[in-house]
């Protein structure tokens, strides 16, 4: 089990010895897909956030064999327990970052009843090397969260854009924005890598002329702007992601608890130059460049 929310309540029941009641559920709103998916402070309301989304309050039925409430248009749903202190192997499978995690001795579910409506439809999720399901559905909840956390930083910065990359597994950020003033861009950087997810270990910053969506313009950023002793930063020995393979498990924290480093990239134009410094790292095209339409010239 991933230690966040479900982990937080789950060790309470293991300290009282008593089973988690847990329902799965299959085929819901995408409303609902994203809300569960989403990393928000503890105490929060999932269901509301979806509710949000959808823009009407969702409808919740009991369930049959525990007491738990569900979404009521669900295709299908498993009801049960996870049994407190017991540990089954399982795995590996594929995983958000593209690579194979688990393999390691997991909490176990105990199944108690399934519901289901009239030929219900299972949806299942891809998950593995990226682009697939997964990453993109949690690449939303990465940028939201981030762009929230970033708000808050400085009391506000100039904030243009925030990417998590789907193809990098979402272990990569990209920052756009328009510093204020010099050491902005790194505080913006370090921030990012300490937001509510733990998935990002890189963060790119890049000026506000960088479509940060486009992974060439970012690539060509990276070599024209860096100055790597300067502008790239290492932060050793520091909570990564769980499925961060790379990275060594912490002594004695399981499988789900990796300490690694995480780096900063500072891709932007220094923030003191003047403006015909800045010149000498602008694109160079051709005059009119921007006016020309391949498809007048392309059959």
């Amino acid at each position: 089990m991933i230690p966040r929310q479900a982990r937080q309540i789950y060790e309470k029941y293991c300290a009282r010895g008593e089973a988690m009641p847990v329902a799965m559920v299959y085929g819901t709103h995408p409303a609902i897909f994203f809300a569960a998916s989403f990393t928000t402070t503890f105490g929060n309301d999932e269901l509301g956030l979806a509710g949000a989304l959808m823009e009407e309050p969702v409808r919740l039925v009991k369930c049959e064999s525990i007491d738990l409430e569900v979404p009521a248009e669900a295709e299908i749903v498993i009801e049960g327990e996870v049994l407190p202190n017991v540990l089954e192997p399982e795995g590996p499978f594929g995983e958000v970052t593209g690579t194979y995690a688990g393999g390691s001795d997991s909490e176990v579910f105990q199944v108690k009843a399934i519901t289901q409506r009239k030929d219900p439809i299972f949806y299942a999720l891809h998950c593995g090397f990226p682009v697939t399901d997964a990453q993109s559905t949690m690449g939303i909840g990465i940028e939201v969260a981030t762009k929230r956390h970033l708000s808050d930083v400085e009391g506000g910065m100039n904030l243009l854009d925030v990417r998590a990359v789907t193809e990098a597994g979402d272990m990569m950020l990209i920052i756009k924005l328009r510093p204020k003033h010099p050491g902005q861009v790194k505080t913006a950087l370090m921030a990012a890598l300490s937001g509510p997810y733990l998935h990002p270990k890189l963060a790119i910053a890049v000026d506000e002329d960088i479509d940060a969506n486009d992974l060439r313009q970012v690539a060509w950023s990276m070599t024209t702007r860096v100055h790597a002793e300067r502008d790239v930063t290492m932060i050793p020995e520091t909570r990564v992601f769980s499925l961060d393979n790379i990275s060594p498990t912490a002594p004695g924290m399981g499988s789900f608890a990796r300490v690694g480093t995480k780096w900063l990239i500072d891709a932007t134009i220094p923030a003191h130059l003047s403006e015909a410094e800045r010149y000498n790292f602008e694109p160079a095209f051709p005059k009119n460049f921007e006016n020309v339409n391949l498809k007048d010239y392309l059959p």
